[in-house]
């Protein structure tokens, strides 16, 4: 396993560790698992790119903790009432959405390749910083503007990966 890859598994690893402090109130700790898991992210791409080892298990687990860690962030602060339960929903379902697209791209053209939209990279980053607004209680104002620009970014990014998978069936021009 490549070094960028065992850093991706100790990012999925941090998960639930990262939802016991936040459950438990543990808050100084959650907020250095989340700080570390994005700085991990930032890192084991660059690992990846500049050793080479870019490889299918890395391709597919760095996205996956991505997801973990967003969907477990905004579940249990959602639970804790920290966040508007609006909030959460609008980011699980362009996941959703995101995953029954491949799924039926999968099944009517049988190509599994899965490849980041820069817009979905863009709402990734968007999604962290929220959450570390959120985590790190940033004032009111500038915590709002934050959350407006993530969330019209994530219905931005699930209407683009909507376009991309009519395109990649055939079901619109380009």
């Amino acid at each position: 396993m490549t070094l960028a890859n065992k850093i991706t598994v100790l990012r999925i690893i941090a998960v639930p560790f990262f939802v016991i402090a936040l459950i438990e109130h543990y808050t100084r700790t959650a907020q250095l698992l989340f700080v570390l898991s994005v700085f991990s992210d930032a890192l084991d791409g660059a690992i990846a790119r500049l050793r080479g080892e870019r490889t299918p298990l890395g391709t597919f687990l760095d996205p996956m903790a991505d997801k973990l860690l967003l969907i477990a962030a905004y579940i249990t602060l959602t639970y804790l009432g920290r966040l508007p339960l609006w909030v959460f929903v609008a980011v699980l379902s362009r996941d959703v959405l995101i995953l029954m697209g491949w799924l039926l791209v999968y099944v009517l053209t049988n190509n599994k390749k899965i490849e980041p939209r820069p817009i979905g990279k863009v709402t990734t980053v968007l999604q962290m910083a929220f959450m570390m607004a959120v985590l790190f209680d940033i004032p009111g104002n500038y915590l709002r503007l934050l959350l407006d620009i993530m969330v019209a970014a994530t219905m931005i990014s699930a209407l683009d990966y909507v376009w991309d998978g009519n395109l990649r069936l055939g079901a619109i021009e380009p």
